[in-house]
């Protein structure tokens, strides 16, 4: 769903809100918010998938570590399952009846022959997945950009970057 990276700054976290804040304020095209502890950031006309860059900021002993994540809204995410739950419990209903499982619920001999009506929540589940595919692909772009507005806002590195510690 999201691609996950750890960087590193040496501002506090606060700071890092701060700058995060600035940042948003300033581009026109996302919105967002900023606490000590988090950062989201989305476009302000995006897709509707709502692609998110999510900062989790974590005090550090020489700054901030900073979890960048982004992808799909994560509420989004959860409805496009519970949809994709509902549709699969009618496929198992409708397989249930149409190979006469049970004596009382069963499909008639003329609605067997129907073939669009018995495969239809089968079609529909699969347009549901190929449309957030295609959301998904839409918002191919989307992601790099809040991260790097978020990673230049912060003056984030990767972690494996930053020098180590002196030693005596």
């Amino acid at each position: 769903m999201a691609s996950t990276s750890g960087y590193f700054t040496r501002l506090t976290p606060v700071e890092c809100a701060l700058k995060a804040q600035a940042a948003i304020v300033a581009d026109a095209q996302v919105v967002g918010m900023a606490t000590d502890t988090l950062v989201l950031v989305r476009m302000l006309k995006g897709n509707m998938f709502q692609t998110v860059a999510r900062a989790e900021l974590t005090q550090e002993s020489e700054g901030t570590g900073i979890r960048l994540t982004a992808g799909m809204d994560r509420i989004v995410f959860v409805f496009s399952c519970i949809i994709l739950a509902a549709f699969l419990v009618v496929n198992v209903i409708y397989l249930v009846a149409f190979l006469r499982i049970f004596q009382s619920f069963q499909f008639s001999d003329q609605d067997r022959k129907d073939w669009l009506f018995v495969s239809l929540p089968l079609i529909s589940m699969i347009l549901g997945v190929g449309l957030a595919q295609l959301g998904r692909y839409l918002a191919r772009d989307e992601a790099p950009v809040l991260s790097r507005l978020l990673l230049d806002a912060m003056e984030a590195k990767p972690k494996g970057s930053r020098p180590a510690p002196k030693r005596p």
